[in-house]
């Protein structure tokens, strides 16, 4: 109790201007819903998890699904033993239960799992790995699985002995990578040492443990659109570059293609096709040294990212899932998705056919978007209507978790624009609130559209306007000039996407809606809804009357989120305990203190459910609220007011 009043009470409103908004810093443990119960414990208990077609299973065979987020850089290592426990707890009672290590190896983290001044990244520093050691064990025993990349930032040095170091930018390994065979060696050396570390805390080696869901080869590091570029002559690396240009030379000669045409890595065309060849150089061997490694689980290539085209996912079928990045913008809810496209448009142009899906990124920028809390409904209700299986919110943390941590963009966990919805969306996600999709769609090209054109959602009104509508996928066609590449097909009820250009909405509406009618979009209103029988939400502008089919809503705020879900698993007319998520705009103090400034909320929310039910601020001891709610023949209208500011509130 003297929780939750101390919380509610940094929330009394003042005025309602933004310099004047009451003030908040989230607690470790929150007066929130705990959604650990969802979580299996420990983590890997069902067994490995593994990939079934377009899906992920658990060893023993039930769907798995994945809501994940990031831990990264300063969190990792910074965090103190002891506050290591109760931040993964707090971690699963949001509703995560899959948790990415990342910039475990990024040569600006110090200490980083080199130690803090190795002079080389030849050894993994016992104090570091003890650290990782205890995040790993704490986040198993709460029914968290874990995702690791296998390199990240990690830049040689004169000491690792490279032949050709003096030709690497700060020791850059991307790129040079993929025509370096001492990269690879050192990228191989790196795998076996990490993933054949035994946790003397859960008594297994990261290769064998269940818990780790996947390992990814190699981060945001690609030849096909990103990194090609800086193989080529002129570019100030001569060894690299005659690498580059006899491994061009020869597959050319080999297929038959123009020697002229091929290395040029800034064209589409044949040079995409080489450019996917080259990376499978590289993930061949590394995919191959996980398994000698001991490692028997999923694995991803390098992401689809930073604005890929299509092109670019031959090599990352190599992987036993596709992994996507991607980054939205304030504004989205207004986005015509006939001239823009929206963050979860670049994740669908990911999904290949016949394959799961993985986003181990996703966020908007530039901080503080001051509609970011739509965010996380708008990826959970995508996630569940396109059938992905474990998009990560990027980061849950990269300071040091030692308290609440400063404003940022890479913190979100304690940040309340942010935490509000992210129980709602976990909830949506993981309890299958949102259905999929009821019909598929196919992009299928033939292989010289396919790499002879720039394919993208930036460039393919289709690749905007068939995502929030249904399920869209991408087939993958085989070349004669990459033997090791198996077609990707979809099912025979999928309807083929021929033509890029085309608009799949229509050109008069400001209005796209799922197939399912789960939830729509009124880009025009900038207004998103969900109406299912156990999750009811409005978010964006909703100062005009908002009615769905158990809720009716009206806000005085110009821009917030509600969210109305069954807890129980009973329709919401007829559930005995209902969360209700609020969230507004959110703006630090300044970037020094853990301290938050947020919007009033007024309105009038109303449920129809089943009678003689109370309100109270969420959690176990959550605060009556009495003067809040009024009650009518099973019509439940909350002052939305006098609600003291509470994020979450129960209906019970």
């Amino acid at each position: 109790m003297r929780l939750a009043l101390a919380l509610l009470s940094l929330l009394v409103a003042t005025a309602a201007t933004a310099d004047t908004w009451p003030r908040l810093t989230l607690p470790q443990i929150l007066p929130a819903p705990d959604l650990s119960g969802l979580n299996h414990r420990p983590a890997g208990r069902l067994g490995r998890v593994r990939a079934e077609g377009d899906a992920l299973v658990y060893g023993d065979g039930t769907p798995a699904r994945f809501w994940g987020t990031n831990l990264q850089a300063y969190a990792l290592f910074g965090t103190k033993p002891e506050n290591i426990a109760p931040e993964a707890h707090r971690i699963a009672a949001l509703g995560f239960n899959l948790v990415r290590i990342h910039h475990h190896d990024s040569h600006w983290v110090t200490p980083n799992v080199f130690g803090a001044k190795s002079p080389d990244t030849k050894t993994l520093d016992l104090g570091a790995m003890s650290r990782l050691d205890h995040w790993i064990a704490a986040l198993k025993a709460e029914g968290v699985y874990v995702w690791l990349d296998l390199h990240t930032g990690r830049k040689l040095t004169p000491q690792d002995g490279l032949e050709g170091f003096e030709e690497l930018k700060e020791g850059e390994m991307r790129g040079f990578a993929y025509v370096s065979p001492g990269i690879q060696e050192r990228m191989e050396a790196f795998q076996e040492a990490y993933l054949g570390h035994v946790n003397p805390l859960t008594g297994l080696s990261y290769a064998e443990d269940p818990a780790i869901l996947a390992v990814l080869l190699t981060n945001e590091n690609d030849v096909t659109h990103h990194f090609g570029n800086a193989l080529l002559p002129g570019k100030g690396a001569p060894e690299f570059s005659a690498a580059y240009m006899a491994a061009a030379k020869g597959f050319a000669r080999m297929h038959g293609l123009d020697e002229a045409q091929v290395w040029k890595a800034w064209l589409h065309g044949t040079p995409k096709i080489f450019l996917n060849d080259l990376e499978a150089r590289l993930f061949t061997p590394l995919a191959k040294s996980l398994r000698q490694a001991g490692y028997p689980g999923l694995f991803a290539t390098t992401s689809s990212w930073g604005g890929m085209s299509t092109a670019g996912l031959p090599a990352l079928t190599l992987g036993s899932l596709i992994d996507a990045h991607t980054y939205g913008r304030p504004g989205e809810l207004t986005r015509d998705p006939r001239e823009e496209p929206s963050f979860l448009d670049w994740a669908a142009a990911a999904q290949v056919a016949g394959l799961p899906l993985s986003i181990s990124e996703w966020n908007l920028s530039p901080f503080p978007a001051e509609d970011r809390f739509i965010a996380p409904l708008r990826m959970a209700a995508m996630a569940a209507h396109q059938g992905w299986d474990a998009p990560m919110l990027y980061g849950y943390a990269q300071r040091p978790l030692n308290g609440p941590t400063r404003p940022g963009n890479w913190d979100a966990g304690y940040d309340p624009g942010l935490v509000a919805m992210l129980p709602a969306a976990a909830l949506l996600f993981r309890q299958g609130h949102v259905p999929p999709a009821q019909d598929t769609y196919a992009l299928r090209l033939d292989a010289d559209t396919f790499f002879d054109q720039r394919i993208t959602p930036k460039t393919s009104v289709a690749l905007r306007t068939l995502p929030e509508q249904s399920r869209l996928v991408v087939e993958i066609p085989g070349t004669p000039a990459l033997p090791w590449l198996a077609p990707r097909k979809s099912g025979p009820e999928a309807i083929p996407v021929t033509r890029p250009g085309q608009s799949y909405l229509p050109g008069a509406s400001t209005r796209i809606e799922a197939d399912t009618g789960a939830f729509a979009r009124d880009f025009s209103r900038g207004l998103f809804t969900i109406d299912t029988p156990l999750s009811q939400v409005a978010a964006g502008s909703a100062t005009e009357r908002v009615t769905l089919t158990d809720i009716s809503l009206r806000l005085d705020t110009p821009l917030a989120a509600v969210a109305v879900q069954s807890l129980d698993a009973a329709p919401l007319a007829t559930s005995k305990e209902i969360l209700i998520s609020l969230a507004r705009r959110a703006e630090p103090l300044n970037r020094k203190d853990p301290v938050w400034q947020i919007e009033p909320i007024d309105g009038e929310l109303t449920i129809h459910a089943r009678p003689g039910l109370t309100i109270h601020g969420a959690g176990p001891r959550g605060l009556p609220l009495p003067d809040a709610l009024t009650e009518k023949n099973g019509s439940y209208t909350i002052d939305l007011a006098k609600t003291r500011g509470a994020l979450w509130l129960i209906l019970d």
